[in-house]
């Protein structure tokens, strides 16, 4: 401190230096991240836009990297949304087997702190507290009619009448699988399972109920029913197929005279399983393809396979 001059005993270097990143650094940082959101800060503002449209220019034409840039001004808040994948449990009797690739499952969706759980609503008192109540309604509504005429309107709205019991003067039909039908002297009792789809079908089971006795119309004036010939939908549907894909489509040579009927057919190198017992069709490979074959057994079904088969058992039990 005296003014006397000491040795210098280090070196003394320039290095450049910047605060912040300039668009090479950002733009391969971003490219070795690839991050769904980008906050640009601390910067001036025109470069800061500068260097957001050089960034969204860069990565524009590609479809599979959606990137979204901020640059908010001091005190401004931003919003980031984030999408995380939910698993949901199938628990209960909908777990008793194992489903198949595509197969849709209906039931309740249950959230409880940050788990899913899909259960059938019959299960809720057994996975949750809540309870679980059914409502059986009944209608009693004026018939005069025989329960043959009544049998043949079921199937006429219904298509398919199932016979419960037939004793004396109770004859109980079920049709649509959820409403049951019982005729008794002068009037016939209808039950059913309240929901909206069991509601809709028991309101058109109780209209033509009540068109067939306003009608009144005899016996004598029920069209005779139309007999099933099941051969015959075997033969237009083998018929169909070879008309529609071509004659080489149907592989082998079907029988339609035999009974539950299967045979393969085969269109562009796709494989169709038809099964005439259980009027299916199945292509796991084009699921157009097996649509439009289904299609093809429902009309022809529709047509050549009438829904009064038991009728004439029904005019005999009246």
């Amino acid at each position: 401190m005296s003014g006397q001059t000491l040795p210098l005993k280090c070196s003394v270097d320039y290095v450049s230096f910047s605060a912040h990143t300039d668009y090479q650094q950002t733009s391969e940082f971003i490219r070795d991240l690839r991050p769904a959101h980008i906050v640009l800060v601390h910067g001036e503002q025109n470069e800061m836009l500068r260097l957001r449209s050089a960034l969204l220019r860069q990565y524009e034409d590609e479809p599979d990297y959606r990137l979204d840039i901020f640059t908010p001004k001091n005190c401004e808040s931003v919003s980031l949304h984030f999408r995380g994948e939910k698993t949901a449990k199938v628990v209960g009797s909908l777990a008793k087997s194992a489903p198949t690739e595509g197969q849709p499952l209906s039931g309740i969706l249950m959230k409880k702190n940050f788990s899913y759980h899909l259960v059938h609503e019959t299960d809720l008192p057994t996975y949750t507290d809540l309870a679980t109540s059914e409502v059986t309604q009944r209608m009693a509504v004026h018939f005069s009619m025989p329960p043959s005429l009544l049998y043949f309107h079921l199937a006429v709205v219904a298509g398919s009448v199932e016979t419960v019991r037939q004793k004396g003067d109770c004859h109980v039909y079920r049709v649509f699988q959820c409403v049951t039908v019982t005729w008794e002297p002068r009037q016939v009792l209808i039950e059913w399972q309240s929901n909206p789809v069991s509601d809709m079908f028991a309101d058109a089971v109780q209209t033509v109920i009540l068109k067939a006795e306003l009608e009144g119309m005899p016996w004598q004036s029920v069209p005779a029913p139309a007999r099933q010939d099941s051969t015959a939908f075997r033969t237009a549907l083998l018929e169909t197929l070879s008309e529609m894909f071509g004659p080489d489509s149907v592989q082998g040579r079907p029988d339609p005279r035999k009974s539950g009927l299967t045979f393969q057919l085969v269109v562009r190198n796709r494989q169709v399983e038809v099964d005439t017992g259980r009027l299916t069709a199945t292509c796991e490979e084009d699921a157009p393809l097996q649509q439009l074959v289904r299609t093809v057994i429902n009309r022809l079904r529709q047509v050549l396979l009438p829904p009064l088969r038991q009728l004439e058992e029904a005019q005999a039990a009246s």
